[in-house]
């Protein structure tokens, strides 16, 4: 008998005849073993072959084969498909920049002071060096600042025949002058030292290395004086109430006490920052209450241990501000350092 022809793409029995023919789907030799014979009616993937044997074309469209439910586990021998395309990878690990918008993060305050402490001693050095020079900065301005208005006083000042000490109208305009100049002086410097402070402190709260340049690197400055401003006289014409005015001046820096962060932190305008913060404040009066009064008694335990304590108790108390700000405000931390 003649035997029918073999045509040069025929499968005997479901597997091509040349090892080094490509796999159906397009799949490396040896990436994936060989499978057995398809059942009728499934077509095989590719396009590189005719029909098996039963003379069943394939389907058209290029429907892929059939999942099988058991695919990929244990006793089937066949591993996992490749991942379909049209999906990005996924993120790379580590901790990026601040992210906002993805609601508030859950608030615990004893996380919040486990970080701040942990933050702390991991950068102990670079904050406690930091708070040091902005001690020293401001001292300095001030103690020369009340050294020229004290020779000011003096040198316009007479003693009167009945033992009384006059000063003369130039030296009382001169002092008036003199402690304008000198709040002013204070404020500005007292305004860069906070815009360099946030900076370092958000900088740790983004996972970044930090020594102490860090700190002396301020942001925005402009917006955070200008906001710092706007803050004062809001609680200096407060403070002038009788019996409410410093009630009154405390509730002012609880409700603000996220702007200088956010406008350090986002780059914003003054007065979008003060919104922003006030904002966040509203978005969980409890925790940003407690987070307050932690960080006012943190502070106080560091003025009763004197200078040595606050260079402490400072950095702690901002940290415990920075973590309420960015989980309050939707953003991240980087997490503990171990």
């Amino acid at each position: 008998m003649t035997q029918p022809p073999n045509y040069p793409g025929d499968n005997q029995g479901g597997y091509p005849q040349n090892p080094q023919d490509p796999q159906p789907g397009g799949y490396p030799q040896g990436g994936y073993p060989q499978q057995p014979p398809q059942q009728p009616g499934y077509g095989q993937q590719g396009g590189d072959f005719p029909p098996p044997a039963g003379g069943f074309p394939p389907p058209a469209g290029g429907f892929p084969p059939p999942q099988d439910p058991g695919y990929g586990q244990g006793g089937q021998g066949f591993p996992p498909p490749p991942p379909q395309g049209g999906f990005p990878p996924p993120p790379p690990g580590g901790f990026g920049g601040p992210q906002y918008g993805g609601g508030q993060q859950p608030f615990n305050i004893g996380d919040a002071f486990s970080w701040a402490w942990n933050k702390f001693t991991k950068n102990a050095l670079a904050l406690i060096v930091a708070v040091l020079v902005y001690t020293l900065v401001l001292g300095a301005i001030l103690g020369l600042g009340y050294l020229l208005l004290g020779s000011i006083i003096l040198g316009s000042s007479s003693v009167d025949a009945e033992g009384f000490t006059e000063i003369s109208t130039g030296g009382s305009i001169g002092a008036v002058v003199g402690f304008a100049v000198l709040l002013l002086v204070t404020a500005i410097v007292g305004c860069i030292i906070q815009a360099s402070f946030y900076s370092g402190l958000l900088d740790i709260a983004d996972g970044k290395p930090v020594d102490i340049g860090s700190f002396f690197k301020p942001r925005n400055t402009a917006q955070v004086a200008l906001a710092a401003v706007l803050i004062g006289v809001v609680t200096a014409i407060l403070s002038l109430i009788p019996f409410l005015g410093s009630i009154l001046s405390i509730v002012v820096g609880f409700l603000t006490m996220f702007a200088i962060p956010t406008i350090v932190d986002r780059g914003l305008p003054a007065i979008d920052g003060i919104k922003q913060g006030f904002a966040t404040v509203q978005r969980d009066l409890g925790s940003s209450i407690l987070t307050y009064v932690i960080a006012f008694l943190i502070g106080a335990v560091g003025v009763c241990l004197c200078a040595v304590g606050l260079l402490i108790a400072g950095p702690i108390a901002a940290l415990l501000v920075v973590y309420a700000y960015r989980r309050l405000s939707g953003g991240q931390v980087a997490p503990l350092t171990p």
